[in-house]
């Protein structure tokens, strides 16, 4: 039998090896466009429009813009002194802000579901922000004078982790000229290492310039191990805040201020822990009676500076103050405006309420001034709850009274400060506020301040406010040179008789306490 013989040409190896390549770079593209479960497909959204300078800025024109920012700044890319413009107004809730909302680009918001963008984005915890602990935004982002409306989170989540809320998580480069319209959520139940919530940022080390906010956050933790920071534009400051404004509504039993909730200085960064010409419209509030700092501008400012800010907000908690709640850093050129008032519960003694601060520790408030009225119930002053350093050339004219039917051990109520404590100074100030307490165990009321400790001074200030008290034993004083030096009052007190407590009343300081 004859065998057949096979034979193969030269060119048909050659197409052999032609579809033998062909099939492994079909393999290698495809691998490379396939997205893994709850990754993002950034080709399916295109490249940013714009290269990156500040001649010719990214553009940011559609959600999906700002979505595929914030994941490849996770990924690691910081787009270090890289510039970005957001092109229209933007608002989640909209249609005509996405390039195609009803588009799948993975599970943005954490929840399990892969939904479309624009359902990943207003359900659940919402956008994921800009920036996470180790991977931060270092570029510059211009708002443009336009807003961001409905960036809205709800966490009910448990970590173990820290989370960061905000369009920013973590900001080491420059956000300006940028509006926020939002609704941030926390669910009681919560929990986690920390929770840093600040609308602009969570986070930031960088600069914040004239940022707006609107919108009402709700951040109520029952987790007693819980660290909470909570503010309209940024939670945490390290770096520098500018021409800011904020007018959302904040309820919260954590740290909380309109602007900013913590404010540190970093010696590694230039101008850093600096606020200055910001704004604070927004209520701040709480209805648990915790201990954490509430106020205008800045809850805990530890070392930094505030200069020529303004609260108009009402402000309600423990420990109140209409600019900081405590400050060991120097308050210079603010004014306050809005309400400030201690909660009506029963007072532990450790309560304190200021136009200006709470409590200013080793710092200086300087050239400022509260027209708001106060109403506090254990350490009550025009300026601060408490002075542990010096208030120069400030002045208030509002209201000073104590909370009704809040029976304390003492009350300690003036026109600058309520407490002048151990060596501690007020200097050319003026109060201009009337001064009312009801009877209680202990009141110390003065025009200037209500305790005035013997290491302390008060020189050169003037009482204009008309005083007002009650006690079942008056002890009144007139001193303006003995204690303190060359004060003047242009107003006295009355006090009236009732059945029990004591009201040391007096047109300079209520009572001196000696060392």
């Amino acid at each position: 039998m004859r065998k057949k013989r096979v034979s193969i040409s030269v060119f048909q190896i050659f197409i052999a090896l032609i579809i033998i390549i062909a099939l492994i770079i079909g393999i290698i593209v495809v691998k490379k466009n396939v997205v893994s479960i709850g990754e993002i497909n950034t080709k399916k959204m295109g490249d940013f429009a714009g290269s990156g300078t500040s001649q010719d800025p990214y553009k940011i024109e559609k959600v999906e813009d700002i979505v595929k920012l914030s994941e490849n700044v996770k990924s690691g890319k910081s787009y270090k002194d890289c510039y970005f413009e957001l092109s229209n107004k933007l608002d989640f809730q909209s249609e005509e802000s996405y390039k195609n909302s009803n588009v799948k680009y993975g599970d943005l918001n954490g929840d399990g579901q892969n939904d479309d963008i624009k359902t990943e984005l207003t359900t659940g915890k919402g956008f994921p922000a800009i920036g996470t602990e180790n991977c931060a935004f270092e570029g510059i982002f211009n708002g443009n004078d336009k807003t961001i409306k409905n960036l809205n989170f709800n966490v009910s989540e448990n970590r173990e982790e820290t989370m960061l809320v905000g369009l920013f998580g973590n900001n080491k480069g420059k956000i300006l000229n940028l509006k926020v319209v939002s609704e941030i959520v926390l669910d009681e139940n919560v929990s986690g290492k920390a929770i840093y919530v600040g609308t602009i940022a969570a986070k930031n080390s960088g600069i914040i310039q004239a940022c707006k906010t609107e919108g009402n956050i709700t951040a109520n933790i029952n987790d007693e191990n819980v660290q909470g920071e909570i503010a309209g534009i940024t939670a945490e400051n390290y770096g520098k805040i500018l021409d800011s404004a904020n007018s959302m509504n904040i309820i919260s039993n954590q740290l909380k201020a309109g602007i900013v909730a913590k404010n540190i200085v970093d010696e590694s960064i230039e101008e850093s822990g600096e606020i200055t010409n910001c704004t604070n419209d927004g209520k701040v509030s709480e209805n648990t009676g915790t201990m954490y700092f509430a106020a205008g501008i800045v809850a805990d400012n530890q070392n930094g500076s505030i200069t020529s800010c303004n609260n108009n907000g009402k402000i309600e908690g423990k420990i109140v103050g209409g600019i900081a709640g405590k400050s060991t850093g120097n308050i210079v050129a603010c004014q306050n405006a809005g309400m400030i008032n201690n909660l009506k519960e029963d007072s532990k003694d450790e309560e304190y309420a200021g136009g200006i601060c709470a409590i200013i520790d080793m710092a200086t408030i300087e050239n400022s001034k509260n027209t708001g009225d106060i109403l506090g119930t254990t350490n009550v002053g025009g300026i601060v709850g408490e002075n542990k350093g010096k208030i120069l050339q400030s002045k208030n004219e509002g209201k000073l009274s104590k909370v009704e039917e809040v029976i304390c051990r003492t009350v300690n109520i003036g026109g600058i400060a309520g407490k002048n404590s151990s060596s501690a100074r007020i200097s050319n100030s003026k109060n201009y506020g009337s001064i009312e307490s009801e009877t209680d165990t202990t009141v110390n009321m003065g025009g200037i301040c209500g305790l005035f400790y013997g290491d302390s001074e008060i020189e050169y200030c003037e009482n204009n406010g008309g005083m007002n008290g009650s006690a079942k034993d008056i002890i009144p004083n007139e001193d303006k040179d003995e204690k303190c030096t060359s004060c003047t009052s242009n107003n006295g007190g009355s006090a009236s008789l009732d059945e029990f407590g004591q009201l040391n009343i007096g047109i300079i300081y209520g009572k001196f306490q000696e060392i």
